[in-house]
C-alpha cells in the first residue's frame, strides 16, 4: 500500500479504498466487475503486477468488454532496484497488443498532477506508467491525449523519448548545440495510440536519422513502434533503439542500470555521434556535460 502510496488515498477517502492484498488476478477480475456496475475504479500496484502476472485477466474481464479501468503501474522498467522479479521492462510490449487499451506514460511532476484527468477523458481502459517520490518539474504545461511535445526543432537527428528517459536526455541538450548537432525532440506521453504521423513528420525532416530512448526493452517498445511506422511510410531512415537490449537486468540504482544497459544521457551522445558520424567534444567534457543535472530551481518536487 504505501509502496504505492495509495495509503495517501486510503487516508483521504477510506471509503472509496479498498485493499485486495496480494492477489492482482483478482484485483483485475473484481475491477472488471466495478466497473459494470456504472463505478470507475484505478488500480494502484507495481506495473509487473499490472501487467505480466495478471495478463489474461486483464485481456478477458477488463479489455474485451472495454470497460472504463484506470490501471496505474508504478515503478515501470528500469526504476525499481527489486531486481527482474519487479522489473517491468515488457509492460509496453504486453498491454499494447491488448485491443481497446490505451497507454499513457508521464515524464514530470506536471504530467503526474494532469493524468488522471487525461485518463478520465478515455472511454474504455487506461494503463499508466507511473512515478512515485522526487520527480522532476520539466513542463509548464499539462499532458494533452495523443499530443507529443516537442521540446526542440531541428534538421539533423530526430530523438524520440518518454518517461525518465526525457530527463536524461535532456541534461545533454547544450552538448549538442556546442557541438551544432540540430536535434528535433519529441517526448511522448501517449505511446497508445501511437503518434505516428508526428514520428514519420519528424523522420522525414532530419538530415541523418532517428534515435528512441526508452526506460523498457527494445522489443516491443517505442523502439518497435517506431519501427513500424517508418516502415509502414517507407522512410528510409537509420534508426537506433536505446532501452533495455533484450536481458533480464539485476537489481541495482536505476542510474546505475541505464548507464549498464545504455539508455542513458552518455548512450544518447554516442548514438548521436554514431548517425552523424563524427565526434561532438572531447571524451573528457562529454562526461561533463553528461552528468549534468537540472538546476535545483528546475528540478525536484516530491511527489
Amino acid at each position: 500500500t504505501s509502496s504505492c502510496e495509495a495509503d495517501l488515498l486510503r487516508d483521504e477517502l477510506p471509503s472509496q479504498y479498498l485493499s485486495l492484498g496480494m492477489a492482482e488476478q483478482n484485483m483485475m477480475s473484481f475491477a472488471g466487475g466495478l466497473a459494470r456496475e456504472g463505478y470507475h475504479p484505478y488500480i494502484h500496484t507495481f506495473a509487473v503486477f499490472v501487467t505480466r502476472r495478471p495478463f489474461d485477466q486483464v485481456a478477458m474481464s477488463i479489455a474485451v468488454p472495454n470497460l472504463p479501468v484506470r490501471l496505474l503501474g508504478f515503478l515501470p522498467g528500469l526504476t525499481t532496484p527489486g531486481g527482474v522479479t519487479h522489473q517491468a521492462i515488457d509492460d509496453v510490449a504486453l498491454m499494447r497488443a491488448i485491443p481497446n487499451m490505451r497507454i499513457l506514460e508521464v515524464g514530470d511532476a506536471t504530467e503526474v498532477e494532469s493524468v488522471l484527468d487525461v485518463a478520465e477523458s478515455i472511454e474504455g481502459p487506461v494503463y499508466i506508467r507511473m512515478w512515485r517520490g522526487q520527480v522532476p518539474r520539466l513542463f509548464p504545461t499539462p499532458m494533452k491525449f495523443g499530443v507529443p511535445r516537442m521540446l526542440s526543432d531541428g534538421t539533423d537527428v530526430a530523438l524520440i523519448s518518454s518517461g525518465l528517459c526525457t530527463e536524461e536526455a535532456l541534461k545533454v541538450k547544450k552538448t549538442f548545440a556546442l557541438s551544432g548537432i540540430q536535434i528535433r525532440h519529441l517526448h511522448l506521453s501517449t505511446i497508445v495510440p501511437f503518434p505516428t504521423r508526428d514520428i514519420v513528420e519528424a523522420a522525414e525532416q532530419v538530415k541523418y536519422g532517428v534515435v528512441v530512448m526508452e526506460n523498457h526493452s527494445i522489443v516491443g517498445g517505442i523502439g518497435s513502434l517506431t519501427a513500424e511506422a517508418l516502415a509502414e511510410h517507407g522512410i528510409g531512415k537509420k534508426l537506433l533503439r536505446l532501452g533495455v537490449p533484450g536481458v533480464y537486468a539485476h537489481g541495482a540504482s536505476c542510474g546505475y542500470l541505464m548507464k549498464e544497459y545504455g539508455f542513458d544521457s552518455s548512450a544518447l551522445i554516442q548514438a548521436v555521434e554514431k548517425l552523424v558520424g563524427r565526434s561532438l567534444q572531447s571524451a573528457g567534457n562529454m562526461t561533463a556535460t553528461a552528468r549534468q543535472v537540472l538546476s535545483a530551481e528546475e528540478r525536484p518536487e516530491d511527489l
